[in-house]
C-alpha cells in the first residue's frame, strides 16, 4: 500500500496510539507495513531512544509520537493522524474540503477541550476533587459533543456517518480515557454509544496485552 514505510517513534501506551491505530484502521502490520520504534511513554517510563541525539534531532521538543516517511517528519499526533489519511486516502479520510476541514475541526477540539479534563485523571492527579473537577468541565463540552452525534454513529460523513480519522482522533482522546477511568457516560447517550462502537472495534487494539481494555 505505501512504497516506503512509515515509521512511528513512540509507545503503545501513549499519544503514539492514535497513528498506530489509524495505520491497522487501513490494514497495516507492524513491521512488514510500519515500524515501531519504541520509546517508552508516561506510563511506562522513556528509554535511551527519546533520550538520544538522533530523537531530538527528529523533535527538539522531545515529545512523542514522532513519524518518519522519506523525508517527511512530523510530530504531534493529529498532524500524523491527518498525514497518514491524505496519503492512504479511502473513506477513513476526507473526501471533500469540507471533510477534511471538519476532521482537522475535531482532531483540535480533542486536545484542546477534551484532553485536558480527561487525561489529569488518567493519573489521578487532585484525587477525588480533581476528579470532581474535571468532571465539572466536562459536563458542557460532552453536552455539545452529543448533540453532534444525535442520530449519528460516526463524526463525520451524511446521514449516519462513516469512521474516519476524526474518529480515530476524538475517541483517542474521550473513549481511551474515558474507559481507562470508568467514566460515566450516561447522562449523554449518544457520546456513549458512539464511544462503545470506536473502542471496540478490531483495530483499536494492538496484537498485545494493554493496561487498558474494555469491560
Amino acid at each position: 500500500m505505501v512504497s516506503e514505510k512509515i515509521t512511528i517513534y513512540g509507545h503503545q501506551a501513549s499519544r503514539a496510539s492514535r497513528p498506530y491505530w489509524l495505520l491497522r484502521e487501513y490494514g497495516l502490520e507492524k513491521g512488514k507495513d510500519f515500524i515501531e520504534v519504541d520509546t517508552g511513554g508516561p506510563v511506562t517510563g522513556y528509554n535511551e531512544v527519546r533520550d538520544s541525539a538522533e530523537f531530538l534531532a527528529l523533535n527538539p521538543y522531545r515529545l512523542i509520537p514522532v513519524m518518519t516517511h522519506g523525508e517527511v517528519v512530523l510530530y504531534e499526533s493529529q498532524a500524523i493522524c491527518q498525514y497518514i489519511a491524505a496519503l492512504l486516502g479511502g473513506p477513513l479520510s476526507g473526501q471533500t474540503p469540507a471533510e477534511t476541514a471538519r476532521i482537522n475541526m475535531y482532531g483540535l477540539s480533542s486536545i484542546s477541550n477534551f484532553e485536558p479534563n480527561f487525561l489529569p485523571m488518567v493519573f489521578r492527579q487532585g484525587g477525588d476533587e480533581g476528579r470532581a473537577r474535571y468532571t465539572a468541565n466536562l459536563e458542557p463540552l460532552l453536552s455539545a459533543l452529543n448533540s453532534e452525534l444525535i442520530n449519528r454513529d460516526y463524526l463525520i460523513g451524511e446521514s449516519r456517518g462513516r469512521f474516519t480519522v476524526a474518529d480515530v482522533m476524538m475517541a483517542s482522546v474521550v473513549g481511551q480515557y474515558g474507559r481507562a477511568i470508568k467514566f460515566d457516560f450516561s447522562p449523554w447517550p449518544d457520546v456513549e454509544s458512539w464511544v462503545q462502537l470506536t473502542t471496540r472495534r478490531d483495530a483499536f487494539y494492538p496484537p498485545r496485552d494493554m493496561k487498558v481494555k474494555p469491560d
